[in-house]
């Protein structure tokens, strides 16, 4: 199944079995992950395919595998972050694993110390993945989610599948403004929810646009709008042609 088809029967996993992945396919993933399109090339991005034994998390379930994601904390690498590894997320489904983002997740040595990459960014993300006997929606129908209105100044078909995406405890903090043929991107950004979920809200909106670009390869055009209205309760991400 092709990347943007599968936008429309993903699902969050919540049970694995014990089944390694094999060799060939953990390589398949990491070489996707080179050369997934990132939406801010400047933004520093690194990754480690771990076990999990090696993570630390309240979760009751384990998968037999996790991306420990490494990047800064400032908006731009936070949303390139969602962005490319949504795209990775699609990829590990297409092939028949199951996949879940796990922002409860954090790896640590035995002092409780977090590890940090060679540059000394922090683990700030991971998707746990591996075969599992879950099935993958089968239609749109059986996605709990807020409707187009609700993410959008106007009704926008092309937004489906972005109304569509995953998000942390299922919050689309994501909102779109058209202007003429530019649809300006928002993340929301009220106190309660920037201290509970801010870093993994904006993680969220990149995963929103990267469906947006799976969908759009060859005609998505993504640049940051000096004239980009204020909307009251939102912070203004980036803007996008279709």
């Amino acid at each position: 199944m092709e990347l943007k088809e599968m936008i429309y029967h993903r699902k969050s996993f919540r049970s694995y079995d014990s089944n390694q992945t094999e060799i060939n396919t953990l390589r398949k993933i990491e070489d996707f992950i080179k050369n997934a399109k990132r939406l801010y090339p400047q933004e520093k991005l690194s990754w480690e395919i771990i076990g999990p034994e090696k993570i630390k998390c309240i979760l009751p379930w384990r998968a037999p595998h996790n991306i420990a994601i490494y990047a800064e904390r400032n908006t731009k690498a936070l949303v390139n972050l969602g962005f490319v590894f949504q795209q990775v997320d699609l990829y590990m489904q297409s092939i028949g694993l199951g996949t879940c983002w796990l922002g409860m997740g954090k790896i640590a040595n035995t002092a409780g110390e977090e590890f940090t990459d060679h540059s000394g960014m922090k683990c700030v993300m991971m998707i746990a993945f591996g075969s599992s006997e879950e099935a993958y929606r089968s239609d749109i129908a059986q996605f709990n989610r807020k409707s187009l209105a609700e993410i959008s100044d106007t009704e926008d078909t092309r937004l489906e599948c972005a109304r569509l995406a995953p998000s942390a405890v299922n919050s689309q903090p994501w909102y779109f403004i058209h202007d003429g043929k530019v649809i300006h991107t928002y993340c929301m950004d009220r106190f309660f929810r920037k201290q509970v979920l801010g870093d993994m809200n904006k993680m969220d909106v990149g995963i929103s646009l990267a469906h947006i670009y799976l969908e759009n390869e060859e005609s998505f055009n993504y640049f940051t709008a000096e004239d980009a209205p204020e909307q009251k309760g939102y912070l203004y991400i980036g803007s996008f042609e279709i």
